[in-house]
């Protein structure tokens, strides 16, 4: 098991590079559920992952549970995300407002096809599973002034073959409004938690810290909207990263997006689309990486109920 273990972690690791997902077979010290770092959108990953001060949508359980409070009446998001090698991962979320406060419950699974599994000589003994699953409650409270908290509690699963390893964690996160200049500056700590533990081997959480700001202007005379973000983030056992994003909204029926990402080995750009329909929003990120493993496909589906 030790054997099949540490070959399932090299080969994760080796796929994801800087931004990719390994096992929960951690070295010491190093954070497991990696997964986490993974964003969930369409929209946000078209937008280089700068969506901290931007999150009103059910994403926003993922980006800055604050966020929330920007989601207006009921609304689904729903997400496949097509990534590297085989690996997929899939979102669906809700929200739902009343009076000063809303409601979020989201569930995300990260997954692969299966691996096989040989004995100590080589030898083709089975089959073996591999995926990652979290499910997620946020609430969200409004506040005079533009202002809005929200906190966040996570339960998170890992499981290789038959082992498995779960934890709880909390993020906690801010949004204010400045005035009506369209201006948002918002903030999020997210994964805090104890070490949880697989088979023998202890690890922390992927402890996070997010800071970023979002400007949204109309632009009347081509009866659009646009939109600027940019994101400070640094994860536990990551350098710091730097992430920028810009939408640009035609009639609220077309979005174009685009976003650059700093500090990442792999990933520099992002680009997207999104279709609106009257209460649904269709979206559509591609997110390339600029070595030999491929590109990343994220499609969405929001729909205010």
């Amino acid at each position: 098991m030790h054997r099949l273990l540490s070959a399932l972690a090299l080969s994760v690791a080796l796929l994801a590079m800087n931004a990719a997902p390994r096992s929960a077979q951690a070295a010491a010290g190093e954070a497991g559920f990696a997964f986490l770092k993974l964003g969930i959108g369409a929209r946000p990953m078209a937008m280089g992952s700068a969506y901290v001060a931007l999150a009103d949508d059910p994403t926003a359980l993922y980006w800055n549970p604050a966020g929330l409070g920007g989601a207006q009446g009921a609304q689904v998001t729903v997400m496949h995300n097509e990534w590297i090698q085989d690996f997929r991962q899939e979102f669906a979320g809700l929200s739902r407002s009343f009076g000063a406060g809303t409601l979020g419950l989201g569930v995300s699974g990260f997954y692969t096809s299966e691996f096989e599994k040989r004995d100590d000589v080589g030898n083709l003994i089975g089959h073996f599973g591999f995926n990652d699953f979290a499910v997620t409650g946020a609430f969200a409270h409004r506040f005079t002034g533009h202002a809005t908290g929200g906190v966040a509690v996570k339960f998170l699963r890992e499981m290789i073959d038959q082992e498995t390893a779960s934890a709880v964690a909390f993020d906690l996160g801010g949004l204010v409004g400045l005035g009506n200049s369209g201006v948002a500056l918002g903030g999020a700590v997210q994964n805090l938690g104890g070490d949880a533990s697989f088979i023998s081997e202890s690890f922390p959480l992927p402890r996070t810290v997010r800071a970023g700001a979002s400007l949204t202007r109309a632009i009347p005379s081509v009866q659009g909207k646009g939109v600027l973000t940019a994101e400070f983030r640094k994860a536990r056992g990551d350098d710091s990263r730097f992430q920028v994003g810009g939408e640009f909204e035609y009639k609220e029926r077309l979005a174009l997006r685009a976003g650059g990402m700093f500090g990442y080995d792999d990933q520099k750009l992002s680009f997207g689309v999104g279709l609106i329909q009257r209460r649904f929003h269709f979206d559509y990120a591609l997110v390339p990486f600029s070595s030999d493993l491929g590109t990343t496909h994220f499609v969405s589906i929001n729909a205010r109920l």
